[in-house]
């Protein structure tokens, strides 16, 4: 209406009095262009569609669609099939209000779009699995072990048909969702195999797969033989489940094993404690500190290598460094609290041989801390550590390969010098972080030294890093100094022989690392070791060693009530949560148990902590 009044604004007139003119002079009626006349004339406003009703009725029907929020003009342009995709862009290309098609691109944005919104869909149905698979298993690392097959699955189907050249349509599209579908039941099935196996130690996993197997297959005879069918649809049916169903089984075979046995075993045994997100976190976490502070150290050692060498002063400062990092670095250990016990304030200003007993890789950590004037007595493995190598060489911490006693000059300078020699006389990390037997090369040293021998008990760090494991646990560590033990000591050294005073000194430790655990192993102690037994055993399961452990505070009364030693029978019990507990705290008692229920007294007597004092009967 804008352009019509714009462009008859200064032509109307004009075009007016020529018409009369020129129609006056042809013997034209006066009035015969009235209507032309009344046309120019006419103040035009805009109408709704119903005002052109009539034309649109007798006309135009079949082309104008016209609705409450928009309308829609169309028309039918005939053109030869080769210009047909050129004249389809062309008219896309005018603005955004114009746009052609034929049936074959309708059909295609239709496919275009139903698949837009099938990966939508399926990112949602995805999420929505996960939540139901946490929700049912309990444990998230348990839903996500089971939701990664799907997950692979899907991307092998994405990429076999690519590579054959399969193309997604509206009926396979839908087919595919079911075998997602099916590929999450076959994953949630080998899932319960393997918690059933880890649970009762029966196997019943071959059982689970041959039900997959059987499945699949059915499915396979079902859909996969219209592969043979001439209708390409048809066709599209049977090759979609033939990829489909060989990835989804394939997934659920492969993966569901592998990261639960890696969750759940080492070398081939259960684990203590299985991996779970929280511990592998912390232990992630605590020992990229660690690789921060040891590269930290390093360079340090290095950089003075290179610039005082052999300067006693500035070596010392080193060891001060160091004695600081380890003391960081031990405080900084995730649910892992420290506790030094040194009732008759040792300062080590005096050098002395200390010896400590040995359980974790960690030990070092929390006796260096100790005091800066330490030197260690070490491994081949540790000395050419690349690691921490550089460290050990730069504060004159000694290798022990060709025996102690060859190094004994260079023991004798470093003991003028002020610094104690740190000595393991076990030799190697205890498993189970009882006292092993002695090797007499320190209490040798002592005696040609002419040292006190300072005795360091440890207690706890191999209980929270394990000679097998390499996973971090809650815990708490103990370090307890006893007093020095002279060379005139006539309990442990005079007139002793090395031999005699390493059987003496050994019981030493064998009674105080057993007082101290009989004050610090309580109930409270154990309650995470019990607790990780009934993980990846089902929710309801968890669920109830959790609510037992929190309702009675980890059977801290009843297990006071119960003889240190002797025998005691526990009738009905259970999943045997309190007397695991009860056997892990009274060691030297021997307890048998039993249940009416062969299942429960199944998952009690599989648990992997169970001690050698604890035995379950039918």
């Amino acid at each position: 209406i804008a352009l019509w009044n714009s462009f008859w604004k200064y032509r109307k007139d004009s075009v007016l009095q020529n018409l009369t003119t020129e129609s006056e002079s042809l013997g034209f009626k006066e009035n015969a262009f009235a209507g032309f006349e009344s046309i120019l004339q006419n103040e035009y406003q805009i109408q709704p569609t119903r005002y052109f009703f009539p034309v649109i009725d007798a006309f135009a029907e079949n082309f104008i669609i016209d609705e409450a929020d928009r309308a829609m003009i169309f028309t039918v342009l005939l053109t030869e099939p080769e210009h047909r995709t050129i004249l389809e862009n062309k008219l896309n290309a005018i603005n955004s209000h114009t746009f052609g098609f034929d049936s074959g691109s309708i059909t295609s944005r239709m496919v275009n779009a139903l698949s837009d919104d099938f990966d939508y869909v399926l990112y949602i149905c995805g999420f929505l699995v996960l939540f139901f698979l946490t929700l049912s298993f309990g444990r998230l690392e348990i839903s996500i072990l089971t939701f990664i097959p799907l997950l692979i699955a899907w991307i092998w189907i994405l990429g076999l048909m690519h590579v054959f050249d399969m193309r997604f349509n509206i009926i396979n599209i839908i087919l595919a969702t079911f075998i997602f579908g099916m590929g999450d039941d076959y994953a949630i099935f080998v899932t319960e195999g393997l918690m059933y196996e880890y649970t009762y130690r029966k196997k019943m996993l071959t059982s689970y797969k041959n039900t997959v197997l059987l499945s699949a297959f059915i499915m396979f005879i079902g859909i996969g033989s219209l592969i043979v069918a001439k209708h390409p649809a048809m066709r599209s049916l049977a090759e979609v489940t033939i990829v489909g169903m060989i990835s989804v089984v394939l997934m659920a075979y492969v993966f569901p094993p592998l990261l639960f046995k890696w969750l759940t075993t080492h070398k081939g045994k259960n684990r203590p404690i299985p991996i779970t997100f929280w511990n592998f976190f912390k232990t992630f976490i605590s020992f990229t500190v660690f690789f921060l502070g040891s590269l930290l150290l390093s360079l340090t050692a290095i950089c003075l290598m290179i610039v005082g060498k052999k300067n006693k002063k500035l070596k010392y400062r080193f060891h001060q460094f160091l004695c600081a990092t380890m003391r960081f670095l031990s405080s900084i250990m995730i649910q892992v609290p420290y506790k030094i016990v040194n009732q008759q304030k040792e300062t080590f200003n005096k050098p002395g041989i200390i010896i400590c007993n040995h359980q974790s890789h960690l030990d070092l950590l929390y006796t260096l801390m100790l005091s800066p004037k330490i030197i260690v007595l070490t491994n081949k493995w540790v000395w050419n550590s690349p690691f921490y190598g550089w460290i050990i060489r730069y504060a004159d911490f000694l290798p022990v390969i060709d025996g102690i006693e060859n190094n004994v000059e260079k023991l004798e300078k470093l003991v003028a010098d002020g610094y104690s020699i740190l000595v393991f006389p076990e030799g190697t990390r205890s498993a189970d972080c009882s006292i092993l037997r002695f090797h007499q090369g320190a209490f040798y040293l002592a005696d040609k030294l002419n040292l006190d021998i300072i005795p360091l008990v440890i207690h706890g760090i191999g209980h929270m890093f394990p000679k097998k494991e390499f996973l971090l646990r809650k815990g708490r560590v103990h370090i307890k100094i006893l007093d020095r033990i002279t060379p005139g000591n006539s309990t442990y050294r005079l007139n002793k022989s090395t031999m005699e005073t390493t059987k003496t000194i050994r019981n030493l430790y064998k009674e105080t690392y057993q007082q101290m655990s009989k004050e610090i192993e309580t109930p409270d102690y154990y309650k995470d070791l019990v607790l990780y037994n009934y993980i990846y055993k089902g929710r309801s399961v968890e669920q109830r060693a959790r609510k037992l452990l929190k309702s009675t505070r980890n059977f801290s009364e009843q297990i006071a009530q119960l003889p240190d030693e002797g025998s005691y029978h526990i009738e009905a019990c259970e999943y045997g949560e309190f007397a695991l507990m009860a056997a892990l705290v009274k060691k030297k008692l021997q307890i048998t148990a039993t249940d009416p229920d062969s299942e429960k007294l199944a998952l009690a007597r599989n648990c992997t902590s169970v001690p050698d004092n604890l035995k379950y009967f039918e």
